[in-house]
């Protein structure tokens, strides 16, 4: 009869082994799609990764050799750059001006050592005078008197840190807490909280000094995170602290190993 050959005629049309074949061709289609998504996805990926280490690569290329050697007056500068350079402690003066020595480095070109002065009236100026070529900043501290000086330690790290082209370039920073032979010496781990704690107090000040500063447009920079107390982990440089004695060569391998990894 015409509604047996109709029925025939469904079943034949959705027989299992054509809709078996018909969902067959319908995932291969979904895994042909989600594969070529998977691979685009990871195309993509690939080139940002490239892309980020070309910029690292030619930011690190255009840094010039400086490494400035910063800190408050008696803090060590001198002793650690005569170490490095010539293996010995000299007898050290309050200087002036700065002093600059080369630092060989195995297979790669050297470094330029440079011992800026602790004297708040020049300190600032040959900061600036190298800021935009530094390639890395060792800053001083002198573990025992810490305490004592930590608004001015902190002070001077803070403007060194908040440069615009310090802060633009990011250049490596190494605090060296010094004097770890002193009966009243503290650890890296709490002049880095001492600072964090006094660096915040500095940087509420400067935000309510440049407030104040009606007609006038401010290059100063805000160094951390907003709404949160400062610490060093959230600033674009790295930022190590290591303790040592500069009188002491063999107490400065953390600090020889960290200037052949940025040079």
């Amino acid at each position: 009869s015409l509604l047996q050959e109709i029925n025939m005629v469904e079943v034949e049309e959705i027989s299992p082994t054509q809709g078996g074949s018909m969902f067959e061709e319908i995932k291969d289609q979904i895994l042909a799609k989600d594969s070529n998504t998977i691979g685009i996805m990871v195309g993509l990926l690939v080139g940002l990764i490239t892309l980020l280490l070309l910029f690292i690569w030619n930011r690190r290329k255009s840094l010039g050799r400086e490494v400035l050697i910063c800190g408050s007056c008696d803090s060590g500068k001198t002793t650690l750059l005569s170490q490095l350079v010539v293996g010995k402690p000299v007898e050290t003066y309050t200087s002036m001006v700065h002093n600059a020595f080369p630092w060989e480095v195995e297979g790669k070109p050297s470094l330029n050592l440079v011992d800026v002065p602790g004297h708040e009236r020049i300190r600032g100026a040959i900061v600036e005078q190298f800021s935009s070529s530094a390639r890395g900043i060792v800053y001083m501290v002198d573990s025992n008197t810490v305490s004592k000086q930590v608004r001015d330690v902190a002070e001077y790290l803070h403007s060194i840190l908040s440069n615009n082209a310090i802060h633009k370039n990011s250049p490596p920073v190494l605090v060296i807490c010094n004097k770890q032979d002193g009966g009243l010496a503290k650890t890296a781990q709490l002049i880095q909280t001492l600072l964090e704690k006094e660096i915040e107090k500095v940087r509420v000040t400067s935000s309510h000094q440049l407030e104040g500063l009606e007609g006038e447009t401010s290059s100063g920079v805000f160094l951390g995170k907003e709404g949160k107390g400062f610490e060093f982990k959230d600033l674009s440089c790295n930022v190590t602290f290591v303790e040592g004695t500069a009188t002491e060569l063999d107490s400065l391998s953390g600090v020889e190993d960290w200037l052949v990894k940025i040079a």
